[in-house]
């Protein structure tokens, strides 16, 4: 009985660090827009400002005499919103590595109409304006970043064959795996806030999904209990 109730406390507690591992891999940061008009606009503003065609230019103010500019941005959907998970931005930096630029595809940007496309094409144009603008960083980081999937990954496993050996010091991995996916997450959403509002629409924002909350919250809560439920059960063990 008490060897019974020793596996299943270990099985709760190792099924709680998949269920970190699991949420900080798979749950997305939002790119959130909700006045896609006024951000079609601005886009449209910022497309003729950085262009040298007087064509474009003459186009553009053709359309906004029409009234065909209202009809265009009208079609755009009422919210806009794009999501990635640190498996997606995994995936990015590797396509970075090897083509030097990112595709709206690279960032799961998608779209239905023109009007669309060319926002989604100007979104990933300035971030990879930026991208190349501190290109000797931006390898660096993205060489830290493809490491680190990695380096979580392994923490998670060695903290749940720790626990499932009884051993105190499981903690220690999973505090630094859980605390150090959260803050790559939160330092990624940061950083593309920063550009797309400088850059593209400052009603942009890019926000960590409940999910990434839930795994940080989750993996410290197990960090936390662990330690302290072994000690109890010990405790008992010696009394008894």
């Amino acid at each position: 009985m008490k060897n019974m109730k020793k596996i299943i406390l270990r099985v709760l507690m190792v099924i709680c660090t998949a269920v970190s591992f699991f949420l900080l891999l798979t749950s997305v940061i939002s790119l959130k827009i909700n006045d896609t008009q006024a951000m079609g606009k601005a886009v449209i503003n910022r497309v003729v400002a950085d262009s040298d065609n007087p064509n474009l230019k003459d186009g553009v103010r053709f359309l906004e005499v029409s009234g065909l500019e209202q009809t265009l941005l009208k079609q755009l959907p009422k919210k806009y919103q794009v999501e990635m998970s640190y498996a997606d931005l995994y995936r990015a930096c590797e396509k970075y590595n090897e083509q030097g630029k990112l595709t709206p595809k690279d960032l799961n940007l998608s779209s239905k109409t023109k009007l669309e496309e060319i926002i989604n094409e100007y979104i990933v144009k300035q971030i990879n304006h930026k991208l190349k603008e501190k290109s000797d960083e931006v390898y660096h980081a993205i060489s830290i970043y493809e490491y680190s999937i990695f380096v979580v990954a392994l923490l998670f496993l060695l903290a749940a064959i720790l626990i499932a050996f009884g051993r105190a010091s499981a903690s220690v991995p999973l505090a630094i795996a859980s605390v150090g996916s959260f803050m790559a997450l939160w330092i990624a959403a940061n950083d593309i806030t920063t550009v797309l509002q400088a850059n593209v629409y400052s009603g942009l924002r890019v926000t960590l999904s409940q999910g990434v909350w839930i795994g940080l919250i989750v993996g410290l809560a197990t960090t936390i209990l662990w330690p302290i439920l072994l000690k109890v059960t010990k405790e008992v063990k010696v009394k008894k």
